[in-house]
C-alpha cells in the first residue's frame, strides 16, 4: 500500500522484537517496524499513533476468543470510539482476508444524503491518494423512511422513478456539495440506488469488486444507532473503513 507499516503488540510482558514478528506470524516480505508496549491497550496504540504521526489504524475486528453476537470485540470498539484517524476493520472470518498482495483499487462510500463533514471528506480523498484508489460515491434513497433533517442534508430527487426529469441536476448538486474537496488525481463515481442501505451497499459492493467501504459514524454501536455501520460491518466481504464524527 506504499506506507511504512507498525507492528503494535500491547502486553503485561516483555517481549523482543524476534519473539513478537514470531508470536503474530508476521511474513518477513512484509516491511514493518514491531513495537512491543506495555499498558492499557487502547491508550497505548492511541499515544503511539500519535508519536509516529499514523494516517490509519487496521484491527481485526475480534480477537481469537469472542462473542460471535458482538460486532466487534471490546478493544476494537473502544479503539474506534476514540481514534481520531480511520480505523480499518478486518472481520476475520472474511472468504478472503488481505494477503501481502492485496493491492485495493476501489473505495466505496454509501451515503443517505445526510451531511457529511468535511474531515470525513478529506479523509476519505487522503486514503484515496495514499492507496492509488478510484472512490464511488452511492446514494441510497430509502423506501419508507423520512428524509434526513439535519442541517445541510441533501436528499433524492422527487422523480427518482423517472430520472430523466431532474436526475442531472441533482446529481450535479450532489457531486459539488459531497465531493467539491476532490484532488484532481482522484477519480470520482457517482451512483444512486434506492432501497434498505445495508443490502444496496453490499450488493453493489459485490458487483463493482469494492476493495473498501468507507462509512462515517458517531461512536455509537447500540441497537438505536448506527444500523447501517452495524449491518455492514457484520456481513461485508471488504475491509470497512470507519471515520468517527465527533458530535
Amino acid at each position: 500500500l506504499s506506507c511504512e507499516l507498525h507492528v503494535i503488540h500491547v502486553a503485561d510482558c516483555d517481549f523482543l522484537e524476534d519473539e513478537l514478528l514470531r508470536l503474530l506470524d508476521v511474513e518477513e516480505k512484509f516491511e514493518h517496524i514491531p513495537h512491543c508496549l506495555k499498558g492499557e491497550v487502547v491508550e497505548a496504540i492511541l499515544s503511539l499513533a500519535a508519536d509516529i504521526g499514523a494516517c490509519m489504524i487496521v484491527m481485526s475486528s475480534h480477537g481469537q476468543t469472542y462473542d460471535t453476537r458482538d460486532i466487534m470485540g471490546s478493544k476494537t470498539r473502544d479503539l474506534a470510539q476514540r481514534s481520531d484517524l480511520p480505523i480499518m476493520v478486518i472481520r476475520p472470518d472474511m472468504k478472503r482476508l488481505p494477503d501481502a498482495g492485496w493491492k485495493p483499487a476501489r473505495l466505496l462510500v454509501p451515503l443517505d444524503g445526510s451531511p457529511l463533514p468535511t474531515a470525513v471528506v478529506d479523509q476519505v480523498f487522503e486514503m484515496a491518494i495514499r492507496m492509488g484508489l478510484e472512490v464511488y460515491v452511492l446514494h441510497v434513497a430509502v423506501f419508507g423512511r423520512g428524509r434526513p433533517r439535519e442541517a445541510g442534508s441533501f436528499t433524492s430527487p422527487r422523480y427518482v422513478d423517472q430520472p430523466h426529469y431532474d436526475w442531472p441536476a441533482w446529481a450535479e448538486e450532489f457531486t459539488k456539495r459531497f465531493t467539491a474537496r476532490r484532488p484532481p488525481t482522484v477519480k470520482l463515481s457517482l451512483f444512486h440506488e434506492r432501497g434498505e442501505p445495508v443490502e444496496i451497499a453490499l450488493d453493489f459492493a459485490a458487483v463493482k469488486e469494492v476493495d473498501i467501504i468507507a462509512l462515517n459514524w458517531h461512536g455509537r454501536m447500540n441497537k438505536k444507532h448506527a444500523a447501517t455501520v452495524r449491518g455492514i460491518l457484520r456481513r461485508s466481504e471488504s475491509p470497512v473503513l470507519l471515520m468517527r464524527v465527533a458530535d
